[in-house]
């Protein structure tokens, strides 16, 4: 790899697949990159539909190949300086919310006539909006290249192929499935059990302690500790019960007198205090939330992986739920996560310990 941009992003490109192709491989949940042949960035597309995609290609000259982002860039410091600098009453006043596609690789590869409607369509800016941080993007970059030359190009594409493991955690039900994908027997699956340093003759740690817990060859457990259970083809990561019954699920720091997880549920970050434990069905979802907020130190979202599409219901309360998603983002806005993350451990400690005895 040599770079040849100021930024350059990562990206799995190839011919434009069709309307049923590009359904199939869930492209309209990703950004969308368009490669001219010396691979700089024609056009890049946040999460758009194959119609709007084609609409857009359409005016383009010399794409050969487009394909997903995978999300993974790289800006050179002059470039980071100059965005800074442009940015700097934003990152000066710690305020505004600002992503890299709709804000930043769009403005910069699309028109203002173009980008302009993408951004009203999804409810990101209002025309006047668009159109002013489309000019302040532009002004930025403008005054970039006057100063910097063109020794380098300004955004380019680095293609990973369209053949390769990419495994994604960003959406709920990808987070479960390449969670799961640890305990299968595929290529894909040994590639990445080798990338987490997880032995194929071994997947429960040795440091775990099991008590009489059945745990078969698939599953993965780690850093956990139970009295009794059984566990089949899950992924277990930080989770401490007197008994656990895990069938295709995927727990990870949690703790409970009892856990029952049924295939496909998730379990995330829970501290449960009842008697009882927790009994998720196939598919559900529960996780909890630590804040600092002494009011409301700690609360518990639910789902369903197969009722719910969390992007369609983001804004309405579901399941019981005393927030929507929406307003749980609202409220970890400013929170400070290593804070958040060392209250979640000391509770996790405590309860672990009433659960299963101290630890030795």
């Amino acid at each position: 790899y040599q770079p040849r941009h100021h930024a350059d992003i990562i990206c799995a490109l190839g011919p434009m697949p069709g309307a049923d192709e590009w359904a199939e491989r869930g492209l309209h949940k990703y950004g969308l990159i368009a490669a001219r042949d010396d691979r700089s960035v024609a056009i890049q597309l946040e999460k758009v539909t194959h119609e709007q995609a084609t609409a857009q290609l359409a005016t383009m000259e010399g794409v050969q190949n487009v394909g997903a982002s995978l999300g993974s860039f790289s800006l050179s410091a002059a470039l980071l300086t100059a965005l800074e600098k442009g940015f700097a009453a934003e990152l000066g006043a710690k305020s505004g919310k600002m992503d890299s596609d709709p804000h930043l690789w769009m403005p910069l590869t699309l028109s203002a006539d173009a980008y302009t409607p993408l951004m009203v369509q999804k409810d990101i800016l209002d025309e006047q909006g668009a159109r002013a941080h489309h000019a302040r993007v532009t002004a930025i970059i403008t005054d970039f290249i006057a100063a910097a030359g063109d020794e380098f190009g300004i955004f380019g594409a680095v293609a990973s192929g369209r053949d390769m493991s990419w495994w994604d955690y960003g959406q709920l039900n990808l987070y479960a499935e390449n969670s799961l994908l640890l305990t299968e027997a595929s290529e894909d699956a040994m590639l990445a059990r080798a990338f987490f340093g997880i032995p194929e003759d071994s997947r429960a740690a040795v440091a775990c302690s099991l008590g009489t817990c059945d745990v078969d060859a698939a599953s993965i457990v780690s850093d956990s500790r139970f009295g009794s259970g059984k566990i089949s083809n899950s992924a277990i990561v930080s989770v401490a019960a007197g008994e656990v019954k895990a069938e295709g699920a995927v727990l990870v720091n949690s703790v409970a007198t009892k856990i029952v997880a049924a295939k496909g549920a998730v379990l995330y970050n829970v501290v449960d205090k009842s008697d009882e434990g927790i009994v998720l069905s196939e598919n559900e979802v529960r996780v909890g939330v630590f804040t600092l907020d002494e009011a409301r130190p700690y609360f518990e979202m639910k789902s369903n992986r197969a009722e719910f599409d969390g992007g369609k219901v983001f804004k309405q309360q579901i399941c019981g739920n005393k927030f929507s998603f929406q307003e749980v983002y609202d409220l970890n806005g400013g929170a400070d996560v290593v804070a958040c993350a060392e209250a979640a451990a000391k509770a996790r400690s405590q309860r672990a310990d009433e659960c299963c005895g101290t630890a030795a």
